[in-house]
């Protein structure tokens, strides 16, 4: 699988973790709300990664909340690893086609 389809199914994976937090108006400690566990694979570690980040926060009941500055964060760090992640998939393909060629 390229890196740009992988990239596309993290962002939409994402956007599917966050609408659940925005949609239920979870944006704060006193909004937070239950997390049912993702049907799929790539939305669980994606709302694992979220946590581990703090874009998403847990509180000590075991409600979750989107920290919608943290999301900031987040999304910029995710597209500079993607970036990078495209750039050494360039970097790899110009090295071939010139040992190739």
């Amino acid at each position: 699988m390229s890196g740009t389809i992988m990239a596309a199914l993290i962002a939409k994976a994402r956007n599917r973790v966050t609408w659940h937090f925005t949609s239920a108006g979870a944006t704060s400690k006193e909004t937070a709300t239950k997390f049912p566990t993702p049907k799929s694979r790539l939305d669980r570690r994606v709302f694992e990664r979220m946590v581990a980040f703090g874009a998403i926060e847990k509180t000590p009941e075991g409600l979750y909340w989107l920290n919608e500055t943290r999301l900031s964060d987040y999304r910029k760090e995710s597209l500079a690893r993607v970036l990078g992640i495209l750039a050494i998939a360039g970097f790899a393909a110009a090295g071939a086609m010139a040992v190739g060629g």
